[in-house]
């Protein structure tokens, strides 16, 4: 193997190792720092950008060399992190609470009838509006019937013509 630049092939290849300093790793080429990451003993394979090494030699070496927290403390760590309130800047950013949708209010007995296709399909309401009747098969919700005709994903009150497009201003 050939030496790039002369400057780490004790560093990296020295079965007794100095503690290395991570403030040099700056000045290690891309190819020593992938020998230094398999040096590591590191499992996967070494990250393409080199700022992307450097911090994680840089990690595990450290790791390595002061040792790793105990399992309670990573325990106690997550839980707080779990409990944490967010801090104001992420509050605002929360996504809104859906809106309770309005109910249909259709009366048991109702027929919704639509035309898709030059076919016309007709569907029973039973339960008030709680259950749907669709071909001797019975559905939670017309949003399934609609799929089962369309085949694709529509809102089933918007199919049967039961809510209106809001027109803009």
């Amino acid at each position: 193997m050939r030496e790039s630049r002369g400057r780490t092939r004790g560093f990296l290849r020295g079965t007794q190792r100095a503690p290395m300093d991570i403030h040099t790793l700056h000045s290690l080429g891309h190819r020593q720092l992938r020998e230094l990451w398999i040096e590591l003993g590191v499992r996967g394979d070494p990250p393409h950008f080199k700022q992307a090494l450097k911090r994680g030699i840089a990690w595990h070496q450290q790791r390595k060399d002061h040792g790793q927290i105990d399992a309670e403390t990573r325990r106690l760590l997550k839980t707080a992190i779990r409990n944490a309130p967010l801090p104001p800047s992420q509050r605002c950013n929360q996504p809104m609470p859906r809106k309770q949708r309005d109910p249909l209010n259709l009366p048991d007995g109702t027929t919704l009838v639509r035309s898709w296709r030059g076919q016309k399909h007709e569907v029973q309401v039973l339960g008030d509006g709680k259950q749907f009747k669709y071909r001797d098969t019975e559905y939670a919700s017309l949003s399934e019937i609609a799929r089962e005709i369309t085949g694709a994903r529509w809102s089933g009150p918007r199919f049967f013509g039961l809510k209106k497009i809001k027109q803009p201003a």
